[in-house]
């Protein structure tokens, strides 16, 4: 896994353990978890060139809706606290890629900018829609509950509302919990503006998934944790098969 990956799920953890810590202290056990404190925002002018990249790099806009979607649902359902960071490591998403080539470009962004994120999952409500304002006054709404229903689909279309049909109906949590998932889209990632390779793609995921619950439950009686190197030799031959079955350009 790349170290950024482990940063970032560190992060994120570190987020997970307070929000969760300061709610069961504070009683609410079993009802919706109050209100944070709500972190201060940077100033004006790191706010304009925070909104100025979120208008201009869709890559670096798909980073911090994830971070911030991430860090809110984590304090709004605490239950299912680290589940969009578990299903980002699943589908091996480039989760802080641009984020880091931004830093990296203009070092003085790096701690305002988790401020903007902290600021804006604190100060926005459960149940209300994340609005993230852009340069030009372009505001990007999204529904936080929909986006973790679409996920990790949603990751780089934050507005997605169709559910996948790779998904089989299935919820987020289980398929964080299927280990089938780490190869499906380790063989067909997402991505990618062609949406008839999309489509296909997803059928092909469909596919993947299937032959890898039925090899491991063929080994191991279950489809129930991790795989092994006999259950991915196992099904080799089938997935190559299901990928060489795409058209040469959605491969």
């Amino acid at each position: 896994m790349h170290s950024r990956w482990r940063w970032a799920a560190g992060v994120l953890g570190v987020v997970v353990v307070a929000v969760v810590a300061g709610w069961m202290r504070s009683g609410n056990s079993g009802h919706a978890p109050v209100r944070t404190t709500v972190a201060a925002a940077p100033d004006a002018a790191t706010v304009a060139r925070i909104e100025r990249l979120l208008a201009d790099d869709t890559a670096f806009r798909d980073d911090l809706v994830f971070l911030i979607a991430a860090t809110l649902r984590d304090r709004c359902q605490p239950v299912q606290a680290g589940l969009l960071a578990r299903m980002a490591n699943r589908a091996s998403l480039p989760v802080l890629a641009a984020v880091n080539t931004v830093t990296t470009r203009e070092p003085a962004l790096d701690r305002p900018l988790y401020r903007y994120i902290q600021h804006l999952a604190d100060s926005t409500g459960c149940g209300q829609p994340l609005r993230l304002a852009m340069a030009g006054g372009a505001v990007l709404e999204v529904d936080v509950e929909q986006y973790a229903a679409m996920f990790p689909d949603s990751y780089f279309d934050p507005r997605h509302s169709h559910l996948p049909r790779d998904f089989d109906g299935r919820p987020l949590a289980e398929r964080v919990a299927n280990a089938c998932n780490s190869v499906v889209y380790s063989v067909l990632p997402l991505g990618g503006n062609d949406w008839r390779c999309s489509s296909l793609r997803a059928h092909a995921r469909q596919r993947v998934r299937g032959l890898c619950e039925d090899e491991l439950q063929r080994q191991h009686g279950s489809t129930a944790g991790e795989l092994d190197a006999a259950v991915g030799q196992g099904m080799a031959p089938a997935v190559v098969q299901a990928i060489a079955a795409l058209p040469a350009e959605c491969r």
